[in-house]
């Protein structure tokens, strides 16, 4: 794809100060940056954000901060907004997908070069239809195709290593939405952490977080929005140990090993608040959780550590008021 391929208008505007990312920027869509202000910039105009940018030339954003910024800029139906940000920063570009951004280009510094060859076309914002989402065999078999291509002359460390740099699966794992674990990745590593904390009697708390019936019904645009939001938190807030994950709809399955009652009833309180702060008032959202710890003699393996979280946020959600509800209240 070339820049002519991006954009209605073909005018484009940059946020940025550094002239060998403007220069390649200009060679990529084939013509300067637009001169005029970037209020001006409106639906099939495109907007590339260098995540590094400083300086008194360089126009500000909303908020001061490049990533919210970013949220603001896509309130505006039909832009297109693209993030630069250093090559191998995963982060960003992860920071970039949950601020709505419709793709990244990759600047490498020690080569002065910009990599445009993962940038992705911007798409209509009409929510498309879902594809069935696969079950746990369907996922095995997946993961069990892709390490079978490898060639036989390969050692195992080779292949391990290959498997490891290859983000095409961990992908196929996300959330389309939320860029958060899918469900059946999630019952996958329930299972294996379910497993690891019994054989070495590790306490294990399993955290089921509800948007409320509301959240379906609010206009697309909102509800990406939303979802975003409701993602940053979960990261913001959780462990790299933890797995975080979209369990249904409206639901989000925080995984936490490692957490005994105390650890995860604090965990889930501050979730809760901040939930409460970011998240739009006036949504009609009713914020729900449901907390479940092992050890308890109660509960006897996985599917009742499951359902057991899954009733006490069911009770949350019954009471009308919403908030936390544990196993052992």
């Amino acid at each position: 794809m070339t820049g002519n391929e991006v954009g209605a208008t073909g005018r484009w505007f940059l946020v940025g100060s550094r002239a060998a990312v403007r220069e390649q920027l200009a060679a990529w869509f084939g013509r300067p940056p637009a001169s005029a202000p970037l209020a001006a910039a409106g639906a099939g105009d495109v907007v590339v954000v260098d995540a590094r940018a400083a300086g008194d030339d360089v126009e500000p954003l909303a908020f001061g901060h490049v990533f919210a910024g970013v949220r603001e800029l896509k309130q505006t139906a039909g832009l297109i907004v693209y993030v630069v940000v250093d090559a191998g920063d995963r982060i960003g570009v992860q920071l970039a997908r949950f601020c709505l951004a419709d793709g990244t280009f990759a600047w490498h510094d020690t080569e002065r070069r910009l990599d445009a060859g993962a940038i992705e076309a911007a798409q209509p914002t009409r929510r498309q239809a879902q594809p069935r989402r696969p079950s746990v065999d369907d996922l095995l078999r997946r993961v069990e195709g892709h390490v079978g291509t490898q060639t036989a002359q390969d050692s195992a460390l080779q292949r391990l290593l290959q498997f490891e740099r290859d983000d095409r699966l961990l992908h196929k794992l996300q959330d389309a939405e939320t860029g958060l674990f899918d469900g059946p990745y999630a019952t996958l590593k329930l299972d294996e952490e379910w497993k690891r904390a019994m054989r070495f009697h590790q306490p294990l708390a399993l955290l089921l977080v509800d948007l409320g019936a509301g959240f379906q019904r609010l206009p697309e645009p909102d509800r990406r929005q939303l979802l975003a939001e409701a993602a940053g938190v979960f990261l913001n807030e959780c462990r790299d140990i933890d797995v975080l994950a979209r369990f249904s709809p409206s639901v989000f399955l925080l995984l936490l090993p490692g957490t005994g009652p105390d650890g995860a009833e604090v965990l889930a309180q501050r979730t809760l608040a901040a939930l409460a702060e970011r998240l739009p008032v006036g949504a009609g959202l009713r914020l729900a959780a449901g907390l479940c710890t092992v050890p308890d003699a109660e509960i006897p393996d996985r599917k009742a550590f499951l359902a057991v979280a899954d009733a006490c946020l069911r009770k949350a959600a019954a009471s009308g008021a919403g908030g936390l509800c544990t196993s052992w209240q």
